[in-house]
This record gives structure tokens, sequence and C-alpha cells, in this order.
């Protein structure tokens, strides 16, 4: 009787610290703990404006990725549509465009491989991740097939500072993921297309029997989600100065792992500040990592261990835990 006592309070306690993002919250700062004990260059200012650089990427990507996930929908082909982008780019700078208008049309042919998902998944009624993970092939065969393969090298100041260019110290890259989470907070919090999301999200039975047309808020969620993937794709260009078919390739299910991890779930629960701990959690994890010279195949696995874990989190919260 003593012992089913004690389980039910061990039981309580984890389900408290997995609440929210508390757990993914204790879990950076230990990660902290442990990479600046172990190596003095961990805590330096250069550093952690490293970490923000290496952040700004999967944390653009994770961030319109949310929304869809807060609707039940999981996104596989971010990374792929970010290549496509990617390479979009680069044959317009080859041709002589403006930068600014280029980035422009970048970010319309994100959102046309965002109507398409949507397209597929709203109308077509096939599930999100089947969806994803098809048009992830196309993206994918797309930007090889654009260039045959080849990889366009990328010169442009205004890349530059987009990728590598600092105000005030901060990576330009990484000012632009935080004016993206804040908007998308702000959306979420405050507006009623946000609510519509939760309630979506939550119970969308309920939510059309309310009023709310369900199959426009999921269609413009996953238009959200490829914006910020042709957003990550333009970082991306911008920080390697080379537009190539094969970026994000094995990266696929980083921003879904930040997702979990920041607490929220598929469907309904979470929230947008969350998955910014989720990227910062994953982004020191490899920047520790690589300081303390782990070899790439071990940083693959334990990347590998980290999704099985963030899955794991998400059963805890959503389901509590099972004697």
């Amino acid at each position: 009787m003593t012992g089913a006592k004690e389980q039910t309070t061990i039981q309580r306690i984890l389900r408290k610290l997995m609440k929210g993002n508390i757990s993914t919250v204790i879990a950076l700062i230990i990660l902290c703990l442990i990479f600046g004990f172990a190596s003095p260059y961990f805590f330096t200012f250069t550093n952690i404006m490293n970490i923000g650089t290496y952040a700004s990427i999967m944390g653009t990507m994770a961030s319109g990725l949310t929304v869809a996930m807060l609707l039940g929908g999981l996104d596989v082909s971010q990374y792929a549509l970010s290549a496509f982008c990617g390479m979009i780019l680069g044959i317009l700078y080859e041709n002589g465009w403006n930068p600014y208008l280029t980035m422009l049309i970048v970010i319309l042919v994100g959102a046309v491989g965002g109507c398409l998902n949507a397209f597929i998944i709203t109308k077509m009624h096939v599930s999100p991740i089947i969806c994803t993970m098809g048009t992830q092939f196309i993206f994918r065969g797309g930007a090889y097939l654009l260039t045959d393969g080849r990889y366009i090298r990328i010169n442009d100041p205004v890349y530059s500072f987009i990728g590598s260019g600092k105000i005030a110290g901060i990576p330009f890259c990484l000012i632009v993921m935080a004016v993206i989470y804040v908007v998308i907070w702000y959306v979420l919090k405050y507006t009623t297309y946000g609510r519509q999301v939760f309630a979506t999200g939550g119970n969308p039975n309920v939510a059309q029997l309310a009023g709310i047309d369900t199959a426009k808020i999921r269609f413009i969620s996953h238009i959200l989600a490829a914006i910020t993937a042709a957003l990550g794709g333009i970082i991306t260009v911008s920080q390697t100065a080379a537009a190539m078919a094969k970026h994000g390739a094995g990266n696929d299910m980083d921003g879904i792992a930040a997702v979990i991890l920041g607490g929220s779930s598929v469907g309904g629960k979470g929230q947008v500040t969350g998955t910014l701990f989720g990227i910062l959690l994953l982004s020191v994890l490899v920047n520790g990592m690589t300081l303390l010279n782990v070899q790439a195949y071990w940083q693959q696995v334990i990347k590998g261990g980290v999704l099985i874990f963030a899955v794991f989190i998400d059963s805890l919260r959503g389901n509590g835990l099972r004697a």
C-alpha cells in the first residue's frame, strides 16, 4: 500500500516536471553547465553568438512548424522545400536579379509549396505526415533537377549581411529569427486566427460546430510553415554562401524534435516560446559536442536518441505515466 502511494507521488512529480517546457529549461541549464565545465570556450560571447547563428535556421523553420503541429499535423517536407527555395535563389542570383526582389520571389515559391501541402491535406484528405513525406521527395528532387545537382556560389553583400552580418554585436540572422517568433507568438496569443488554431487542434469537431472553418485554418497554417521554410532557405544560402540541393538533408526531423521538446504536442497544446527553448537545447547540444570534438557520426546517433526522448516526453505529457 505504501509502495503504491510512493509510486503515485513520483508520478505526480514527474507529470509536473513534464508540464509545458519546464523539463526543457531544466535540461538546457544542465547541458550548459556540463559543456561549460568541459570546455573553457563554451560560455564565451563568441561561442554564444555561434549558437544563436546555428539556431537561426532551424529556429526560423520550427516557428511555422509549431503552428502546423498545434493542428495535429507533422510537416517533414520543410528542409526539402527550404533547399528547393535556396536553389531558386541561386538561379535568380546567377541571372543578375535584384536580391530583395529575389527574396520576395523565394518566399512566394515557399508559399506555393505550402499551398500544395495544404491542398493535398485539406482537399484530398491525405494525412499530413504521408502528404509531406511525398512532397519532401518532390521538393528535394526538384532542387536537384533545377541545376542537375550543381551548386551555385553566392557572393553578394546583401546575402553576406543576412548570413554573417551583425547589429550591435548580435548576428542579423538571429535578430530575424527573434522577430519571427515575436510575430507568431502575438498572432497565436492575441488574434482570432490564433484562438481558432488552438480550438481546431484541440477538438476539430467542436471547433467546426462552433462555426470555425477548420479546413481554412489548416490551409493557412501549412502555408505559414512553408513560408518559414523558405526564410530558412534564404538564411542557409546566406550563411554558406552557396545554394545546394543537399542543404538540410538528414535534418528533416530536427524541427519536429525541437517543437516536441519545447512542450508542444501534436494537436492543440503548446506555445511557440516553448519551441524556442527546444531549439536552444538542440543547438547547445550540437555546439557542445562540436567543441568537445565528438565525431560527426556519434552526433547523429545522439541526435537520434534525443528525437526518441522527445517523443517519449510528449507521451508523458499527453497520456501521463503508466504503472
